[in-house]
Formats: structure tokens, C-alpha cells, sequence
């Protein structure tokens, strides 16, 4: 079997190096706005010219800076054996994220409630495939804006012992976030910097910029050291030139510039160099994120992320159909399936998403999760040895022989092969005969049957409490 993933790669060494000229010009000649007097005093101290808010990038500070990131690392679930390494050659799969209204097939798009939230953790928790539990799956519409964060922390740690995405709504939701996850993992506070227990995504304002709430929340993460997971969507032909290499190198300019900050903040922070840059659909102006496009700017991404030997991640199973059918079938596949093939190590938005980014739906959650099993097993390969391979045993059935019952077949037939939770494999006659039932059918059963069987995994009663405590202090 072999170690490594096969990597597909659209640029040459020699284009990868064009594209960090272009993106190193872009830094030092244009520069990149930052909205915070924070950041702007640390450029200074950095010796890093600035011109009111603009940020003009020296190269080798940059270089320096992500030579000052760890090529991987780890970060810590509630159990052990829920860990996740990101970097190397692993494949870290996550839920969904910030979608404003959850589209079902029966009452068709209606607002999340905290109600949605708590289901969808335990649905990430139970999913085989999602590795992390996730963060702002939904937005809760029945909260208060300046609470929910804490709702949806509290929600991520209780129902789920996977590790979970920290809040990035600005600074002070960044510093809750740690305060929770302290009394989470019964540890001070300061042990906390010493090995990352949460990721945080941030996103840069296209083009060229980033707002005063990402930045600060950057910084306040930097600050613990924990992972900070950089982003761009740039709109090619709106917030990005047409061209997709121009696309890469003003993506590239932007996340290298928060880089360079949360490393300037706190040397060694771990990141991850991300990507959801994609075209604006120049019929209708929306964004297109099942279009080949976005795929071909993921794949360039991760390998542009290898050049500087950082950890990569770009979407999973993402669509503009605006229902769990064929179109989102397909489209969610072929982003999923070239992520897995870029070598991306995080694929965030790996189950769930519909229409462009603005709605979750739970059949589509299952459904995903499923495809990210068929993505999963076959990255695993296949083994050839001795035993394997299977000589005496094709030798000794010979010809026109069956291999059912074979010793060789019954001891291994129950884990031989992937086995699908959701797909239908019963045949035309059964499938008659169950009333016909179509995947959207299916998949609704199987969340329900999740949700109705989920236990949350042990926690402790009195964290359990301290948290509702902390919560409670806080108006939630």
C-alpha cells in the first residue's frame, strides 16, 4: 500500500515560483490594509513599513515568518483517541460552516434555531466521518448575536468529544473561547499554549485587506498559539481579477499577510494556508463554488501552501444546487474528490453545505459523510503481500471453483470492504417492494435514527456545570 497520496498538480516549479513574484511585488509594492491600531503597532515594532493602514511587506520578513510555522501538528479532543493531526499526509475532514438558513424538503428555507445547533453537534459527533465537531455550522437565529458563540462553544464541547472549531467573532469571543476550553480540559489556563486544543478560521477582505474583528481575533488565537486557519475568497472577475493565476497571487499576498502577523504576535503559531477563492458566475453575479474553477484554484493552492511548507486545506463537498439532488450529488463529489486529490491536508465544508454557502441541510449532512467514507477508503489503497495476493488459496479453488466459502473469504468478508450506511444496494426488486424510497428519503432516516440513538460521549459533572456557569455569567 503505498504512504503517500497520489497529488494531482496543474502548476510547474517554475509558475509557483512566478506566482510568489507576483504575490511578493503585490506585498512590498501595493500592500494590505489592516482595520486595527493593534495590528498596525506591531508592524511598526516589526520594523515593517506602514502607511496609515497599509502594511507594505519586506520579502524576507514574510519568508522568515513562515519559516517560523511548524509544517504540522496536532490538536487535542476531549478523548485521546479523537486527536487529528493536520500536516503530513493525512486527511482531516470538517462539517460545514456559516451557513445563515437550513433548507429542508418538506418546509423548504427557514432560520436555524439553537435547537438546529445542538442536532447538528450530535450529528457531527455520531458521523464516521467528520473529524472535527465543527464551529458556526449554522447560525442560530433565536440567540442573542453577542451570546452565540458561547451557545455554540458549549454545544461543540458537551455533545462531542471530537476537537472543535473555535469562535473568530472578534477578540473577545477568541478569549472566551480559551477561558471554556480551560475549564474543558481542567487545565490552567497558560498549560493550554503548550499544545493546540482548538483551530480558528480567519478570512481575509478581498482584495487586499482584512477587517478590525478577524484581525484582532487572529491575534487574541496567536496569542495561545493556537492554529490559525488563513483563508481568502477572492471572486474572480469582482473582489479578484478574471484571470485565475491573478486570483492566486492576490490570494497568496492576502494570506501571507496574516501569517506574517500571527507569527510577528507569537513565533511558531501553528496555521493553515486556506483557500475558497472561486468565480462570480458572470450571467447572475453569484458566487460559483461547484464550478471546475474553484477546484483548479484549490488544487494550485495546496500546492502554492507546499512551497512555503505549510499545512493546506481548501472546501469539500460544496454546491450551488439549491436541494440535496442530482446537480449537488455531482458537483459535491468532484470538489470533494479533487480536494482529497490537491493533497489538502483540512478540508473544511466537507458535509451539509447548499447553495453557495447559504444553507445546511441535514440530509445533505449524511450524505457527505458518506461520500467522504468512499473518498476516505480510497485513499487507503490497496495492499499487495503474500497474503494478500492469495495464490494457494486461488490455487487450491482452481478453475470454474467458488471462493464463498473459502476459510480465506469467511474470516475477513465482514471487514473486507467499505460498507455504506446510506446507499442503496438491495436491489430492484427489494427497492420496489420498500415503496421506492430515493436517497433524500433515506438520508432523512438516517439522520433521525443518529439523532434518536446519539449519546453524548462522559464528561465530568462539575466541568459540565462549570461551564453552564460561565455561560450563565455571561447573560446566555
Amino acid at each position: 500500500m503505498s504512504a503517500l497520496r497520489n497529488r494531482v498538480e496543474f502548476l510547474s516549479p517554475e509558475e509557483l515560483t512566478t506566482i510568489h513574484e507576483a504575490s511578493m511585488a503585490l506585498l512590498a509594492k501595493v500592500g494590505v490594509a489592516f482595520h486595527s491600531d493593534e495590528a498596525i503597532t506591531i508592524f511598526k515594532q516589526q520594523g515593517v513599513p506602514v502607511d496609515g493602514r497599509l502594511v507594505h511587506f519586506p520579502e524576507q520578513k514574510v519568508m522568515d515568518a513562515v519559516a517560523a510555522a511548524p509544517s504540522h501538528f496536532s490538536i487535542r479532543g476531549r478523548h485521546p483517541n479523537k486527536d487529528v493531526v493536520i500536516g503530513g499526509n493525512g486527511l482531516v475532514f470538517a462539517p460545514g460552516y456559516g451557513a445563515p438558513f437550513i433548507l429542508e424538503p418538506e418546509t423548504g428555507r427557514r432560520l436555524p434555531t439553537l435547537d438546529d445547533y445542538h442536532h447538528l453537534i450530535r450529528l457531527a459527533d455520531a458521523l464516521p466521518n467528520q473529524d472535527l465537531s465543527g464551529h458556526m455550522l449554522v447560525l442560530p437565529a433565536d440567540v442573542p448575536e453577542g451570546t452565540a458563540h458561547l451557545h455554540m462553544n458549549y454545544a461543540a464541547m458537551v455533545h462531542s468529544d471530537k476537537p472543535f472549531i473555535g469562535s473568530s467573532e472578534g477578540a473577545l469571543a477568541a478569549y472566551q473561547t480559551m477561558e471554556m476550553a480551560a475549564i474543558l480540559f481542567d487545565e490552567p489556563a497558560t498549560s493550554l499554549r503548550q499544545q493546540p486544543v482548538t483551530v480558528a478560521l480567519f478570512d481575509s477582505l478581498s482584495p487586499l485587506s482584512y477587517s478590525q474583528e478577524m484581525i484582532e481575533a487572529l491575534m487574541a488565537y496567536a496569542s495561545w498559539r493556537q492554529p490559525v486557519m488563513m483563508a481568502a475568497l477572492v471572486m474572480a472577475g469582482a473582489t479578484g481579477p478574471i484571470t485565475l493565476a491573478g486570483v492566486l497571487a492576490q490570494q497568496n499576498a492576502e494570506i501571507l499577510a496574516g501569517i506574517t502577523l500571527a507569527q510577528f504576535v507569537n513565533p511558531g503559531t501553528p496555521v493553515i494556508y486556506g483557500s475558497t477563492s472561486t468565480i462570480m458566475d458572470m450571467r447572475t453575479g453569484a458566487l460559483a463554488i461547484g464550478s471546475p474553477e474553484l477546484s483548479l484554484i484549490a488544487t494550485a493552492s495546496t500546492q502554492v501552501a507546499r512551497y512555503y511548507g505549510l499545512p493546506s486545506r481548501c472546501g469539500g463537498a460544496l454546491t450551488d444546487a439549491n436541494c440535496p439532488d442530482a446537480q449537488a450529488g455531482f458537483e459535491s463529489m468532484f470538489s470533494l474528490l479533487a480536494a482529497a486529490n490537491s493533497g489538502a491536508d483540512f478540508v473544511l465544508h466537507a458535509a451539509g453545505i447548499l447553495s453557495s454557502y447559504l444553507a445546511f441541510s441535514y440530509e445533505k449532512f449524511v450524505t457527505d459523510d458518506e461520500m467522504c467514507g468512499m473518498v476516505r477508503r480510497y485513499y487507503q489503497g490497496l495492499a499487495v503481500n503474500q497474503d494478500s495476493l492469495a495464490y494457494d488459496v486461488i490455487a487450491n479453488v482452481g478453475p470454474g471453483g467458488n471462493f464463498l466459502r473459502e476459510e480465506h473469504t469467511v474470516t475477513r468478508c465482514r471487514h473486507a470492504f467499505w460498507q455504506p450506511a446510506l446507499c442503496d444496494r438491495d436491489g430492484l426488486e427489494m427497492w420496489l417492494a420498500n415503496g421506492q424510497p430515493d436517497l433524500a428519503r433515506r438520508a432523512k432516516q438516517r439522520w433521525q435514527d443518529l439523532l434518536a440513538g446519539h449519546e453524548d460521549p462522559p464528561i465530568d459533572t462539575t466541568t459540565k456545570r462549570q461551564l453552564q456557569a460561565y455561560m450563565a455569567e455571561r447573560g446566555c
